[in-house]
């Protein structure tokens, strides 16, 4: 059957942890700016990055919505890369996987749902990154920005104007936040800046750490 982006799509899994968007008329309709036949033709890495990206803010059927979280934690990872360095984004480990398949909602196929299809998908995702580099020639932050202006500011220091009511000679202060990833909402969840250094903290995350400024 033709994968349109007119179709109700609705994710599948098959007894080899493929991921399809399988045309289903009992799916529910998804928003028509949402091109996610188009992306899951080129492939399913490709699709889940464009669901992770793209479409945030948008409302989505609750499955799909899943799987757009699992894309966008991807992203995310993505968003303490500095211009020019090399693209290098960790796996989550088994058991962030493990709790990620405890929360997901009903859909076709979630009996074959395993920690190791995740991370078969996230080796996806990462792949069809890089082909959709290597085909644009964009840098990774014009990517992210093309996809979704908000990511620009995701992995980064802001610095707010804050009231200081403890000092009234000094009734301002400002205040340090880490922009630590993007609501479903299409919004940038602040943490405070101390919860950044902890989770960079060591050696081999002082590139992360200086990509914060």
């Amino acid at each position: 059957m033709s994968l349109t982006d007119s179709d109700c799509l609705a994710p599948k899994i098959t007894p080899a942890g493929h991921l399809l968007a399988a045309p289903d008329v009992d799916a529910p309709p998804l928003p028509d700016d949402v091109a996610l036949g188009a992306s899951f033709r080129r492939g399913t890495g490709h699709g889940l990055l464009y669901l992770g990206s793209a479409t945030i803010g948008r409302a989505l059927p609750p499955a799909w919505a899943w799987w757009r979280d699992f894309g966008a934690r991807y992203v995310t990872s993505l968003c303490t890369t500095s211009e020019g360095e090399e693209v290098t984004v960790s796996q989550p480990d088994t058991g962030d996987f493990e709790r990620l398949i405890e929360d997901a909602p009903p859909m076709t196929g979630a009996e074959y749902l395993t920690s190791d299809v995740l991370a078969a998908l996230w080796g996806e995702i990462d792949t069809a990154l890089r082909d959709e580099l290597a085909s644009t020639g964009e840098s990774l932050q014009a990517f992210l920005k093309s996809r979704h202006p908000a990511w620009n500011l995701v992995g980064r220091v802001h610095f707010n104007l804050a009231e200081n009511r403890k000092d009234p000679e000094a009734p301002f202060a400002f205040l340090a936040t880490y922009a630590a990833r993007i609501s479903a909402h299409g919004k940038t969840q602040h943490q405070p800046l101390s919860r950044a250094l902890e989770e960079f903290s060591g050696a081999r995350n002082k590139a992360k750490l200086l990509s914060l400024l």
